[in-house]
C-alpha cells in the first residue's frame, strides 16, 4: 500500500516536470488501458476465467454513456453508471449461460468471444442508434467542480491525464478492497482448485459471476472516458484485437497481480508510439510479445520480479 501511494504520488507529480503534451497524451491512453487490464485481471488472473468478453463491455459502455448524455441530457459522470448497469446486467447473462454449463480455459474463452462477436455485429449494423460503420462523433466533454470557478470542462493533456490517473487509482483500490475481503478469498479457491472449492462449500457459480460483473462494471468506465477522450467512437472498440491487447498486456507485466497489467499497458501503450508502428505492425507485435511472454516469462515482469525477490529472500 505505501508503494502504491508513493508511484500515485510521482505520476501526480509527473505534469510538473514533463511538459511534453506527447508524454502525457502516453500515459493517459496508459490509464484508460490500464483499467480495462486490471479489471480483466480481476476475471482472468485471480478467479482463472479467460475471458473474451471485455472488450464488448469496453465498447457498448462508450456507446451507451454518450448515447445517454445526448439524448436523456445527464451529465457525464451520471451516464456512466446506468453504463455500468448495463455491463453488469450484459455480465449477468453471458456469464449465467457460460457458468451455468460449467465452461472452463479454452471453452469459456471461446463461448465469450462468440458472444462479444454478437454484440459486435448488432452495434454495427444498428444504424439509426450506432451510426454503423461511421460511428459517432464526440464533441462534448466531461465536466467537475473546481472551487472558486465552479463547473470546468476536461480539456487538454494535462486535465486530462489527472481524470484518468484518479480514475485508475480508484480503480485498483476497489480491487484491492474485493481481493482482500471474503470474496477475494473465495476467487483464489476458485482459482487454485475449483472443485476442492466446491467441497469446501464455496459457491463457484455464484463468486464465478460475481467476479466477472464487477471486472465488467470496473471495465465499463474505461470505455466512457475512452470515447470522450479520443472524440470519437466506432464498432472497432468491440473487435478481437482488443481482447489479444488487454490479454497481451496482463500477460506481459504478469497476471495476477495489481501492478502487472499497469506496466504491461505502459509499455504496449508507449512503445508502438515510440517507434511509430502502424497497425498491422503493431498486431504483429502483440503476438511476439504474447509468445515471448508465455515462453520466456510466464509469471510476467511483475510476476518474474516478485518470484526472484522471494528465492533471494530465502
Amino acid at each position: 500500500m505505501k508503494l502504491g501511494t508513493t508511484l500515485f504520488v510521482v505520476l501526480a507529480a509527473l505534469p510538473l516536470a514533463v511538459r511534453s503534451d506527447f508524454v502525457l497524451t502516453i500515459f493517459i491512453f496508459t490509464f484508460i488501458y490500464g483499467i480495462l487490464a486490471v479489471t480483466f485481471d480481476l476475471i482472468f488472473g485471480f478467479t482463472g476465467q479467460l475471458t473474451m468478453f471485455h472488450p464488448a463491455v469496453f465498447g457498448v459502455s462508450a456507446y451507451a454513456t454518450h448515447l445517454l448524455v445526448v439524448h436523456a441530457g445527464l451529465p457525464f459522470w451520471l451516464a456512466t453508471l446506468p453504463s455500468a448497469a448495463g455491463a453488469v446486467l450484459l455480465a449477468v447473462v453471458v456469464g449465467s449461460i457460460c457458468f451455468k454449463f460449467r465452461l472452463k480455459t479454452f471453452y469459456f474463452a471461446v463461448v465469450t468471444l462468440a458472444f462479444a462477436e454478437m454484440i459486435r455485429l448488432i452495434v454495427l449494423n444498428w444504424n439509426s442508434v450506432t451510426n454503423g460503420t461511421l460511428g459517432l462523433v464526440v464533441s462534448s466533454r466531461p465536466t467537475f467542480w473546481w472551487p472558486g470557478t465552479g463547473w470546468v470542462a476536461v480539456r487538454g493533456p494535462v486535465a486530462w491525464y489527472y481524470v484518468t490517473l484518479v480514475a485508475l487509482a480508484v480503480t485498483v483500490l476497489v480491487c484491492v478492497r474485493v481481493l482482500h475481503s471474503w470474496m477475494g478469498r473465495c476467487f483464489a479457491a476458485i482459482r487454485l482448485n475449483e472443485d476442492l472449492a466446491r467441497t469446501l462449500g464455496v459457491d463457484v457459480f455464484r463468486y464465478k459471476l460475481l467476479s466477472f460483473a464487477v471486472g465488467s462494471a470496473l471495465a465499463s468506465f474505461a470505455g466512457g472516458l475512452y470515447g470522450y477522450y479520443t472524440g470519437y467512437i466506432d464498432p472497432g472498440y468491440l473487435g478481437i484485437n482488443q481482447s489479444m491487447e488487454i490479454l497481451a498486456m496482463v500477460l506481459l507485466g504478469g497476471q495476477g497481480t495489481l501492478a502487472g497489467p499497469i506496466v504491461g499497458s505502459l509499455i504496449l501503450t508507449g512503445l508502438p508510439h515510440v517507434i511509430d508502428l502502424r497497425g498491422e505492425l503493431r498486431a504483429m507485435l502483440y503476438g511476439a510479445i504474447l509468445i515471448f511472454a508465455i515462453l520466456v516469462m510466464p509469471r510476467g515482469i511483475v510476476g518474474s520480479l516478485v518470484a526472484w525477490r522471494a528465492r533471494r529472500a530465502a
